[in-house]
């Protein structure tokens, strides 16, 4: 895994991702990996003349669509229609749960076939989060009324 302290570009981001590592999630995303990679072996080995036969780059777009589409699911769930009274959010959560399990199935299906690691991703996970703060940190636009950019209060020049 990158070295934290070279990717983070805030004591904020920092902590975040130290805290992230020493809660284990690293091992978990590592876990749900080979989880996914287990269980692309067994669909491979069950059915030898299936998807899973193709080569990993020529499933990628299927994945996407899964995603796609399984982003779909969550969104039925989540009551994005304006028009309809929305569904309980509290009541529905095991489902909404559920698609959301489904998406980081075949999120990690790709990126295993893309030949992406858990280590990869986190890495660029950790880029990536660092780069979006950085990008809201130096826009005037997304700074919150009486907080500079560095996350202390607004000097009067600020103001």
């Amino acid at each position: 895994m990158a070295d934290t302290a070279d990717t983070a570009d805030t004591a904020d981001t920092a902590d975040t991702v130290e805290q992230a590592g020493e809660s284990g999630a690293g091992d978990l995303l590592r876990d749900i990996f080979a989880r996914q990679a287990s269980l692309g072996r067994y669909y491979h080995a069950s059915r030898p003349d299936g998807f899973y036969s193709l080569p990993p780059l020529a499933q990628c777009t299927m994945w996407t669509r899964a995603i796609i589409h399984e982003c779909c699911e969550l969104d039925n769930e989540l009551g994005w229609k304006p028009w309809k009274n929305g569904p309980d959010l509290e009541a529905n959560r095991t489902a909404r749960l559920m698609e959301t399990a489904d998406i980081l199935h075949f999120l990690v299906q790709l990126a295993l076939d893309q030949g992406f690691s858990a280590d990869d991703l986190f890495a660029a996970y950790v880029q990536k989060n660092a780069e979006n703060r950085r990008r809201q940190q130096s826009d005037p636009r997304y700074h919150p009324a009486g907080h500079s950019s560095d996350g202390g209060a607004a000097s009067a020049a600020e103001t």
